[in-house]
């Protein structure tokens, strides 16, 4: 029997296990789907997948999560960067952006508005995966 949710910090249930909640912001459903597993692989419980950023803003709150995974362009009008900086606006959640796009200006951008959040170019790797994870997460 799997262990009961406990309140978390800010109210939400929260699940007593060990694992990890992460959130994948991606609106390519197959990227999507290989991120969740490549998650999965590192031991995280993939708590949600969203396609846009208005969304990612909700979910990262209401899930409660511990790492967001966020592409940076997404559908709707928002991208993941505006997003990312509104979800910390909220809370402190690690974020390691995801992109097709690492120009220099898109890296730019991202270092003024979350300076040091890992950019991982597609396609992901588990191990790139993993050594982003490591460097956002505390043990």
């Amino acid at each position: 029997m799997p262990p009961a949710p406990q309140p978390s910090a800010n109210g939400s249930r929260r699940s007593t296990s060990v694992a990890r909640r992460v959130l994948i912001v991606e609106d390519e459903l197959l990227v999507a789907w290989h991120l969740e597993s490549l998650a999965r692989e590192q031991k995280l419980e993939v708590c949600g997948l969203v396609p846009d950023g208005e969304g990612a803003i909700e979910q990262a709150v209401d899930l409660d999560v511990d790492l967001i995974l966020m592409d940076i362009r997404l559908a709707g009008r928002m991208d993941g960067i505006e997003a990312a900086r509104r979800i910390r606006e909220l809370r402190q959640t690690p974020i390691i952006f995801i992109t097709a796009h690492g120009d220099p200006a898109t890296r730019a951008r991202i270092e003024q508005v979350l300076p040091g959040t890992p950019v991982l170019a597609k396609p992901i790797t588990a191990d790139g995966l993993k050594e982003a994870i490591a460097s956002v997460m505390k043990a």
